[in-house]
């Protein structure tokens, strides 16, 4: 599974980097659907495999059994790191306050049409809105957000209320679990990163789409968008994407996504998934048939007494 994971982890993200350069706010399905396709590509190891018999010439050595032991180091290692992570979000929550009841956050809860319950809290250390929790999602506002203008505020919250609208709090650990799994692999990490950002970008377009005023949201993003001290598996208003860039996405029409590209993705998932699904067989090396003469000479060797009398 190893050498098919890599492939099309390259391959994805090459097409991705490509794509990326004439459109930075490229739909967010693409990466991640090639996040999703990596998790599911270890677990056909245990799917029974199609033999297919090959010469010997071709035929691989078996892998060393050290490489078995070295990702389970780096897996147990990075597994730690996104046990601190929860452990963060945790401390995060209990250093948080209960924020007064809103009636802004009630408008903008009922103008999304979110059923799901979002918690609202303020937090001391914060500068730019963050939104953490998968199983409660929570929005953390800075204890200064009470001076911002009332338009400023309802965008901050239509904007995180976004993210949990779009289940990008879900997709983002789906992305954190395919590096847990890829760690060795540097291109799903760059994916990761890479699709965080798309859900920026997807997120403006989401609320300009729902009634947002983009100069308004633009200003707010200009207010607001400043470095926050977020945990890892949060995301802050202002995480992810130069603010020039989210700024220029909004001033100007977005872009479809290509064709070539999820064209190309496909193609290249289908060859990872059946070359996952192949095992290679080396072709047993038969000895010819020997001559009627030698089979008789043996066969008489085999009949004669080999102990004849004196």
């Amino acid at each position: 599974m190893l050498l098919p994971s890599l492939v099309f982890s390259l391959v994805a993200a090459c097409a991705l980097w490509v794509t990326l350069r004439k459109n930075p706010a490229g739909s967010s399905r693409a990466s991640g659907l090639v996040l999703s396709l990596l998790l599911i590509l270890p677990l056909l190891g245990f799917v029974p495999k199609y033999s297919v018999t090959v010469s010997d010439s071709v035929s691989q050595d078996p892998p060393s059994l050290l490489i078995p032991y070295l990702w389970l180091a780096g897996f147990a290692l990075f597994s730690l790191k996104g046990l601190r992570d929860l452990l963060a979000i945790q401390k995060w929550r209990r250093q948080s306050l209960p924020a007064p009841d809103l009636i802004l956050f009630h408008e903008t809860l009922e103008q999304l049409k979110v059923r799901q319950k979002v918690s609202l809290q303020l937090h001391p250390r914060l500068n730019s809105p963050v939104v953490a929790g998968i199983l409660r999602p929570t929005i953390y506002l800075p204890k200064n957000s009470s001076q911002w203008s009332p338009e400023t505020l309802r965008m901050a919250l239509l904007h995180e209320l976004g993210h949990i609208q779009r289940r990008d709090l879900w997709m983002a650990s789906l992305a954190h679990l395919a590096c847990l799994l890829h760690w060795f692999n540097p291109a799903v990490w760059w994916l990761r990163r890479t699709f965080l950002a798309q859900c920026e970008f997807a997120c403006d377009a989401h609320l300009v789409q729902h009634g947002a005023d983009p100069k308004i949201y633009a200003h707010a993003l200009c207010d607001v968008a400043q470095s926050a001290a977020a945990p890892p598996l949060s995301l802050a208003m202002a995480g992810h994407v130069p603010l020039r860039e989210r700024i220029i996405c909004l001033s100007e029409r977005q872009k479809r996504g290509s064709v070539l590209l999820s064209s190309l993705l496909l193609l290249t998932a289908s060859s990872a998934i059946a070359a996952s699904l192949v095992r290679f067989v080396p072709q047993l090396n038969i000895a010819p048939p020997l001559p009627e003469e030698v089979l008789e000479e043996n066969q008489l060797r085999f009949q004669a007494n080999p102990f004849p009398a004196d």
